[in-house]
């Protein structure tokens, strides 16, 4: 058990390592390849049925909804005296915060121009916000299945969201990984300090 408790903290240190990496790689404007790449294949493969589709999933990202879900997890947190639901006003807050102020910092355009791409806002906002709903489905009791099939749910919508903003032509990809790393690491981070069972104790 005090093996595992590393795990967490390592995610978390590895996780804020390529968003570092990758934020002062975009505030020196530089592009990867692969961004170059990704966009010429996006533009290549568009089809005209998959944008209601990716432009939902992207939508499913935005404060507009991410915000209302917040509340809703908070209320169902509170009714299972989920010891994380105090926390989570503060968590929403803080990672509007957090991207807010590295796009400020980097102000890296866009694919069409538009300013402050990196890190992607929605792609941020979906890792922190469904990765936290995983963390509540392992610290609540329900079945098994159950837990998986919403574990499953949740990766599934963080991975649309990061692909519909690709799709969108709203983001580099560099910009979507900025977006998954650093919500990922702002996300650990938060879930360290406010659970004790997941930080190392002095006789680990």
């Amino acid at each position: 058990m005090a093996a595992l408790r590393w795990v967490p903290l390592l995610l978390a240190l590895a996780s804020a390592f390529a968003f570092l990496t990758l934020a002062v790689l975009a505030y020196n404007q530089h592009f990867f390849d692969l961004d170059r790449d990704a966009h010429e294949l996006v533009r290549s493969g568009i089809y005209p049925e998959l944008k209601p589709l990716m432009q939902a999933l992207s939508r499913i990202g935005s404060g507009w909804v991410l915000v209302p879900l917040s509340v809703v997890a908070y209320v169902w947190l509170r009714r299972q005296r989920h010891r994380a639901a105090r926390y989570v006003p503060a968590m929403l807050a803080g990672a509007f915060v957090a991207f807010a102020l590295a796009k400020w910092i980097v102000a890296r355009p866009r694919p069409k121009l538009s300013p402050y791409g990196f890190p992607s806002a929605h792609t941020f906002g979906a890792t922190v916000f469904f990765g936290g709903v995983i963390y509540a489905l392992w610290t609540t009791e329900m079945r098994p299945l159950w837990r998986w099939m919403g574990t499953a749910a949740m990766l599934l919508l963080i991975a649309g969201v990061a692909i519909s903003r690709l799709y969108l032509r709203s983001h580099w990809l560099s910009d979507v990984a900025g977006g998954l790393t650093g919500g990922a690491a702002y996300l650990l981070f938060v879930l360290i300090a406010v659970d004790p069972r997941l930080r190392l104790s002095r006789r680990d």
